[in-house]
């Protein structure tokens, strides 16, 4: 359901969303990921939802973000998010989310490339403590 590779060397956290979604466990599991990895609060994140099915659903966005806000009082993190998608419907929810609650730091890409040239441009690796 949900594969995590933590690279340090490029401050990069990518969680790859496999098959079909369940949005709880989903949360749970993106949560657990965090905890476990304390150092990836500066890290540029991509979630890679190439490989899923479904979708995530809204109020479990907004149960992560607030676990975010909470978590992240105060600390020095990088908020750049790429998400990786070929979901029309997909993307339309990222950009409404976007706007709504984080204003330029997520964008959607349809490869793995794209978002990281996006990401090295706008939280480039040396500006990462």
């Amino acid at each position: 359901m949900l594969d995590v590779v933590v690279d340090a060397e490029r401050k990069l956290l990518t969680f790859k969303v496999l098959g079909q979604i369940d949005s709880i466990a989903l949360t749970d599991r993106i949560i657990e990921e965090y905890k476990a990895h304390r150092n990836a609060w500066t890290f540029r994140r991509i979630f890679d939802y190439r490989r899923a099915t479904g979708l995530y659903d809204y109020a479990e966005v907004e149960r992560l973000l607030e676990w975010w806000h909470r978590e992240t009082a105060g600390m020095d993190i990088c908020n750049k998010v790429a998400v990786i998608t070929n979901e029309v419907l997909f993307e339309v929810r990222a950009r409404v989310f976007d706007e709504a609650y984080t204003n330029g730091q997520i964008m959607t890409f349809d490869t793995l490339v794209k978002a990281v040239e996006w990401l090295d441009k706008v939280a480039p690796v040396e500006s990462r403590p």
